[in-house]
């Protein structure tokens, strides 16, 4: 893997990403995200431009994200491959929902469904449904296992946070960046303001002005 072997001569416990990307494939991200981890104890992780669809995966396994107000992060949707054509695996999924409901409530099947039915299997929609799970999956579970980790007391009321509390969080934040309903498309751009509306901590860096000047790399850096 070629990022194993930019980090293969990186010393030390701690480590700063510097991600710029449109996107690509969760299970990729997935295997990254799991060799950073079994190196280094801190990650964190600082979008400069734009980390879509996987990049925003990939930032909710980081310690510490840190973006401006005019990086981006985007929907992590899945996005699936159907009839040579590239769409939202929800789109899919809440089109036979509305199917099924409008048979359910009529009793009889507009006919104009027919070849849409007759041309997908049980297995694509099982296969749509997985995928749309996976991404939600690993945010839930990374943002529990690190962003939250050192999460302690509520800032509002200072009583201690329970892990209840910090799944419930990470559940909430994972159901929103997959929302396509409510992102509309896939390439829809998730700014700070957006994430720190869902609560999820994001620090800004233009407001240090030394750092901002030394975040404009694209490679790896330790510290």
């Amino acid at each position: 893997m070629p990022f194993q072997d930019q980090i293969s001569n990186l010393s030390g416990t701690r480590i700063d990403i510097i991600l710029e990307t449109p996107g690509g494939s969760g299970e990729i991200v997935e295997d990254i995200v799991k060799l950073l981890r079994s190196k280094y104890e801190s990650i964190g992780v600082i979008v400069p431009g734009v980390a879509k669809s996987a990049g925003t995966i990939f930032a909710m396994g980081g310690d510490e994200i840190l973006m401006e107000p005019a990086s981006a992060l985007g929907p992590i949707d899945a996005q699936i491959v159907y009839q040579g054509k590239v769409f939202s695996a929800h789109a899919l999924l809440e089109g036979m929902k509305k199917i099924k409901d409008e048979v359910t409530q009529t009793g009889t099947l507009n006919k104009a469904y027919i070849p849409i039915l007759q041309n997908i299997s049980p297995g694509e929609l099982q296969h749509a449904e997985n995928a749309y799970d996976f991404a939600r999956d690993l945010v839930m579970d990374w943002l529990v296992k690190y962003k939250f980790k050192n999460w302690m007391t509520h800032t509002s009321t200072g009583a201690p946070v329970t892990d209840d509390e910090r799944k419930a969080r990470a559940r909430e934040i994972a159901e929103r960046l997959r929302d396509h309903g409510k992102w509309k498309t896939h390439g829809r751009s998730v700014k700070i303001d957006d994430l720190r509306a869902m609560k999820l901590l994001v620090n800004d860096y233009s407001q240090d002005p030394g750092f901002a000047t030394q975040s404009g790399g694209t490679t790896p850096c330790c510290k």
